[in-house]
Formats: C-alpha cells, structure tokens, sequence
C-alpha cells in the first residue's frame, strides 16, 4: 500500500513539474525580453512627468494631480471589475468569495485618495515636491 501511495505522489509530482517548467521557463524568457525595454519606457515617463511638473504653474498642478487621481480611479475600477468577473469564473466559491473581497479592498480607498486629491492645493513653487497619494 505504501509503494501505490508513493508512487501516486511521484506521478503527481512528476505531472506538476511538467506542466509547471514550461510556465516557468516562458515567464523567465518574457522577463528577459522585455525588462529593460519596459524599464527605460518607464524611466522616460518619470523624466516627461517631472518636466512637467516643474514647468507647470500652481493651477496646472493641481489639474495634474487630479487628473492622475482619475486615472488611478479608473485603473482600480477596472481591476476590481476583473476581478468579480474572475469570482463568477471561478468554480471554487472560496475563490470566488476571495476574488469578491480583494475587489472590495481595492475600491475602498477610491473615496479618501479623491478626497485628498481634490483638497490638494499648489503653491507653484519651483522647489515643490511632485504630488504622491498616500
């Protein structure tokens, strides 16, 4: 009985590996591609948002910073709509229930980050520190 038990769990094992050295090898291969190009476009728009912001007056500023707060919005709205729809996907309703409550925890702080954002008021300085919600 042991031996048909430990070699289930090979076979399981072995099915495991087998199916999960391709995902694997095909994340590290996408990682090496793409790092430093996603890298350097990130980099470039760091350097665009700072000139930006610091050739941009105190209005302009704060039409910035709630217009990045819009995104940010719209980014966790979306996020969170994936997310339901992966709870009515799932087959598991524990993951479904857990897809349910991280959608929740991802829109929750939508109303506090509008809040702040729209309470933000520039002094046009040109040694101001560029806006960062939280």
């Amino acid at each position: 009985m042991l031996e048909i038990l430990v070699i289930a769990l090979f076979l399981l094992a072995l099915c495991g590996a087998l199916i999960l050295l391709p995902i694997l090898l095909l994340l590290k291969a996408a990682q090496l591609l793409f790092e430093r190009p996603l890298n350097e476009v990130v980099s470039t728009v760091n350097e665009v948002r700072d000139h930006n912001w610091k050739n941009a007056d105190a209005v302009e500023r704060e039409r910035m910073v709630r217009n990045a707060c819009g995104w940010r919005v719209i980014g966790r709205v979306v996020g969170a709509g994936a997310l339901v729809g992966g709870a009515f996907v799932a087959t598991s309703s524990t993951i479904g229930f857990a897809c349910c409550l991280a959608a929740w925890r991802m829109l929750k702080p939508i109303k506090e980050e509008m809040r702040d954002a729209f309470a933000y008021r520039s002094t046009g300085a040109d040694d101001e520190p560029l806006y960062s919600p939280g």
